[in-house]
Formats: C-alpha cells, structure tokens, sequence
C-alpha cells in the first residue's frame, strides 16, 4: 500500500495498517509544523495510541523521519520504463500523485537526516534526473548536456509541486496545469552554462555594512536559508555579526523579532522591484518580465526563510497576507497579458513558477553557474507562457 492511499479517516479505523498511519500523521505533521517543532506525543495523539504504542513501533522521532523520507521518496528507485519523454512525463504525474508533500520534505525536512542517508537520497535523486536529461537529450538535440541537466531538475521541481502543500488548487486543476508546465520546460531555451562563479570566495571577500542590525539581517537571511529558523540561534547570527551578550539584544530582542525584520525586509525590496516594473514597462508582458527578474535576483535566500514551516506562527496571518497579495499583483498582469486564460489557471501557472524559483535557489550545483539567473528567467517566463514565444523582454535604456 502506498504512503498516501491511507487517509485521515484510515487512521482511526485500521489498526493492520497502523505502521502507514503513524507514517501518514507524522508526514503531515512534519510539513504543517517542521520536524523540530513535532513531538511523538503530537503524532500519537493525531494517529488516535498512546505514546507507549507509538515507540513500540519506532523507536523515536529521528528513525520516524527516515523512514517518512524513505516511504515518500521511494519512487526515485522506480526506472522511467519508456525513453520518450512524454511517456516519462505521464509516469512521473501518476508518481506525483501517489507522493504528497515532495517539495515541502525535500526543502525543509530532509536537512534533518543523518548526514549520510541525505548523501545517499541527493545521489538517487541525481541518477533519477540523469535519466530525464537523457530523454531530453534526445529531444532536444540542441541543449548540452549540462543543459539538459538543468531542465531535468526544472521538471522534477514540477514534479513535487503536485503535491505541495501550498498548492491550493483542485487535482483537476493541478493535474493538466503540471504536465503543460513540464512539457513547456522542455521546449526552453537556455543560454549556455559559463561555470561555477567563486561563490565562497566572493562571500569571505564581500565588504560588510557598519550597521551592526544590517549585518545581524545579512547573517539571518543566510542562516535561516541554510539551517532553517528552528536550528538557527540567536548567538550564530551573533557570531556571524561580531557582536555578543546583551549588545545582541539591543538590536533584536528575540529570534521572532529577528524573522519578522527578514519577511518585512524581503516583502519591501519586492513591492519596490514591482514598482519599478509598473514604472519602466509599456505592456503587462514586459512587467512581468521585470517582475520576475527582480524575484530571481532578490529572493534567494528570503524566499527559504517565508516558507519554513518552523517559523510560520512567528510570521503570523498578516505576513501571509501580504505575500497573498504581491502574488495577486504577478497573476493580474499574466491575465492581462494573455486575456483568453482564466484566474484560476493564470494562479496555478504563477504558483508553480515561483516553486521552480524556490527549488532551484535551493540548488547549489545550479545556482552557483554564472548562467543561472538568466536560465532560471527563461524557464519561469517559458511556465508563465506556456512555451509561446512572447515579445515581453524589455529593451534596456535610460528608464530600466
């Protein structure tokens, strides 16, 4: 039986089943809240046992993860049994769809493993791409095969997006809205890949603000990114800022405060970068071209620390609201600039392009090529548009 076949009623009514339900709650629990912020406790009571029940299954939180990870992530050992690619475009939606939450594991909580049970998922889910790339390949004489490469990950991003938690749309909806994406990403093009840029090299060399609190944000943004805001503490930003004790407090006077000053930091360059695109653009298909290129280059990090589940009760209703909102602004102008799509559509096709945008800042192997703003646009305008070819990059001159 798969993971997702037993439902929340199942959980209740089927104790033969028990080991798929304790898998199922603790699954949701670790995506509604994050692994560190779930307790045995929380996952007993949501499966309907004691806490005594629960360990004689497993014996703790961290073998409970590994083994969710493991039953979520099975589908990587399964060969893509057809070379064409829209064959493997269809048996990678039926994998998609019997494997919830993909994308909010893979971001959040697969940091959680053992160091060595990540290497291992990270080297299967490479040899899995590997085989996608291929297919692309042969579709696509064109592409390097570095490029294929990259598109590959684009499709498995897609891939993950059907399950996401943050998709609230209909499967009916979801379903044809992720198969278009995946096939316009094949039809994309990319500049070539130029090389690693020296990203260690370029962060120990990049001069730093006077502004104590500016350097405790540009600590925050990275950490919260690269740890997540459950592992981040309070003293590392400190580290990281050069300052310590209560000199730390006078700044911030907790963490929250911390992620609060980061999400309203983010939400200002963004209506500022959206601004700009009103200001500097002649149609709606140029703004959202601009649009999405100041996203690409402003939220890497940012974008990591908003969808963190172990710091959403910090950010509380209102910072969910405003990102409500600026997303309104990129589905109003995709609907103005292709009037025959529909809202709901045109809010499904924006919210798999700023998931792409998501995974692939999550990239390190993509994200440190020198190529990967520019590539990363031409996939997002290539999903907002499905594959049409639009007149929406703008000319650079005196107003951009």
């Amino acid at each position: 039986m798969a993971l997702s076949d037993v439902t929340s009623v199942d959980v209740r009514r089927r104790p033969r089943d028990r080991k798929s339900q304790i898998l199922v709650a603790a699954r949701g629990l670790f995506v509604e809240q994050g692994y560190p912020n779930v307790t045995m406790a929380q996952i007993a009571e949501r499966v309907g046992i004691t806490a005594g029940a629960l360990y004689r299954h497993f014996n703790n939180k961290s073998v409970l993860l590994e083994k969710v990870v493991d039953a979520s992530f099975a589908w990587v050992d399964e060969p893509l049994a057809v070379e064409d690619l829209g064959g493997q475009i269809e048996i990678i939606l039926s994998l998609a769809a019997d494997s919830p939450h993909l994308a909010d594991l893979w971001a959040h909580e697969v940091r959680y493993l053992p160091e060595q049970r990540l290497h291992d998922l990270r080297r299967r889910m490479s040899a899995w791409r590997g085989v996608v790339a291929a297919a692309l390949g042969r579709r696509r004489p064109d592409l390097a095969e570095e490029q294929t490469h990259v598109l590959a990950w684009a499709i498995q991003s897609l891939m993950s997006c059907l399950g996401r938690r943050a998709l609230r749309a209909p499967m009916s909806l979801r379903v044809p809205a992720v198969r278009a994406a995946m096939h316009a990403v094949a039809t994309a093009g990319l500049v070539p890949l130029r090389g690693s840029v020296a990203n260690d090299r370029q962060a120990s060399a990049r001069l730093a603000s006077v502004s104590v609190r500016e350097r405790l944000l540009v600590a925050a943004f990275e950490q919260f990114a690269e740890r997540g805001y459950s592992e981040t503490t309070m003293a590392s930003l400190g580290a990281v800022a050069n300052v310590t004790g209560q000199n730390l407090y006078s700044y911030f006077e907790s963490k929250a405060d911390v992620l609060k000053a980061v999400i309203d930091r983010g939400h200002h360059a963004l209506w500022l970068g959206l601004d700009d695109a009103f200001a500097c653009s002649t149609t709606a298909s140029e703004a959202l071209y601009r649009l999405v290129e100041n996203y690409i280059a402003r939220a890497g990090s940012w974008i990591a620390a908003v969808e963190d589940p172990t710091g959403e009760v910090v950010l509380g209703e209102t910072a969910v609201a405003a990102q409500r909102e600026y997303v309104a602004e990129w589905i109003a102008l995709l609907v103005r600039a292709c009037p025959d799509l529909g809202a709901a559509e045109a809010r499904v096709r924006v919210q798999l392009a700023l998931f792409v945008i998501s995974d692939l800042h999550g990239a390190p192997p993509l994200r440190r090529d020198a190529a990967f703003r520019e590539n990363l646009m031409l996939i997002v305008m290539t999903i907002l548009f499905d594959g049409a070819e639009v007149d929406a990059e703008p000319i650079r001159g005196s107003n951009s």
